[in-house]
């Protein structure tokens, strides 16, 4: 029959691999393209059509320009060396977002695994949930005062909820009749946890990890131009801002950019499109 397949079947399924990476880095290239455009765009209608302002709007250009000079030629920005600034503000997320990874994924897996303990402690959750990153603030310098605690704080507790959320939905979204089927087999508890909701949930633990991730990276440089960390790259945002140096503000922008979109599309994405393989939505990994 035309729908069998032969023993070289896993090879053919693979060898669309190659095509389908070269169709997302060209799609990923257009859209930066055109977003380089439209920043363009908007910089010269800004400084040479209407003439706004005493500050000219950075363009692509300068901006690139500056970048090179922190990246390539050591100047530094506020004292500090842009690494300087970049290393900072990854030391922080690392620490406060594998710690909410841990906190998140354990109590995530408890609210999925008993109801009980969803029904009661999703309501805090929840609540927690609606309050914006930078509404945890006046909590955090009270406890924490100014400084890096501070930071992390808010980082740890915005990315701890959605992961939280994520795990449990991931798991509460088990179907029910795998579990009886699981069970009728003579599966132990603690053989139905790890080999059968565990890996059934994985798809959803990982985006909880990934959206947890974005939420991470976007409050830490919010909270840093807020608590006065001393360095960072948003504390440099917001100095370089006060400074009048918007070109050297808009260079950091782009660094946070880079990074986040290093951070989604490398790590997370790849775990995400695994577990999709594992689970066998997703062919060719």
């Amino acid at each position: 029959m035309g729908s069998e397949r032969g023993p070289d079947s896993t090879i053919e399924i693979g060898s669309d691999r190659p095509a389908s990476l070269m169709r997302t880095t060209i799609i990923f290239i257009l859209g930066l393209l055109i977003t380089l455009a439209i920043w363009q765009i908007f910089a010269w209608t800004y400084n040479d059509v209407l003439e706004r302002g005493v500050m000219r709007f950075p363009a692509p250009f300068e901006t690139f320009v500056m970048l090179g000079e922190f990246l390539f030629e050591g100047k530094t920005l506020l004292g500090y060396t842009i690494y300087d600034h970049i290393v900072a503000s990854v030391s922080r997320w690392m620490f406060a977002f594998a710690l909410a990874a841990v906190v998140g994924v354990a109590i995530g897996t408890l609210f999925g695994y008993f109801t009980s303990l969803f029904s009661i402690g999703i309501v805090p959750i929840s609540v927690f949930q609606m309050i914006p990153g930078l509404a945890w603030l006046p909590i955090a310098l009270l406890l924490f005062g100014l400084g890096s605690n501070s930071a992390m704080f808010i980082i740890f507790i915005v990315s701890v909820v959605v992961i939280i959320i994520g795990v449990a939905s991931g798991i509460r979204r088990v179907p029910p009749v795998i579990v009886r089927a699981a069970k009728m087999m003579g599966a132990s508890d603690l053989e139905l946890f790890s080999k059968v909701l565990m890996p059934y949930a994985l798809v959803d633990i990982v985006t909880s990890l990934r959206v947890g991730m974005g939420s991470a990276w976007r409050v830490l440089i919010a909270a840093e131009m807020v608590v006065g960390t001393g360095v960072g790259l948003g504390y440099a945002i917001t100095m370089t801002k006060d400074l009048l140096n918007y070109v050297g503000s808009f260079a950091c922008i782009v660094v946070i950019c880079i990074i986040g979109l290093l951070l989604d599309k490398v790590l997370f994405a790849e775990m995400e499109k695994y577990a999709r393989h594992r689970l066998g939505m997703e062919e060719g990994y």
